[in-house]
């Protein structure tokens, strides 16, 4: 996702929470399937599994901490588009 289509669902989500006459449960709603659709990192957790008895790095959600296979655009859970790439420096 470029920087301005995650410009464009920002400025639809601060349009929406301004709307007058609108139902709050229904903003809320609109609004936090907006921000599912901004990208966001996985965290990362090192577990110890039993996987040849040493720790394996799992990646989890950011949204709703379940686990994410990696590769995964989405968090099958809660919907969260998930961000694979690695910050370019």
């Amino acid at each position: 996702m470029t920087n301005t289509e995650t410009d464009c669902i920002q400025n639809a989500i601060r349009h929406i929470q301004t709307a007058v006459d609108v139902d709050p449960w229904a903003t809320e709603i609109a609004v936090d399937a907006l921000e599912k659709q901004i990208p966001k990192k996985p965290k990362y957790k090192a577990e110890d599994r039993f996987v040849k008895n040493h720790f394996a790095e799992y990646s989890y959600c950011p949204t709703c901490e379940k686990e994410v296979v990696a590769g995964d655009m989405f968090c099958v859970m809660c919907g969260q588009r998930i961000c694979w790439q690695e910050e370019e420096t």
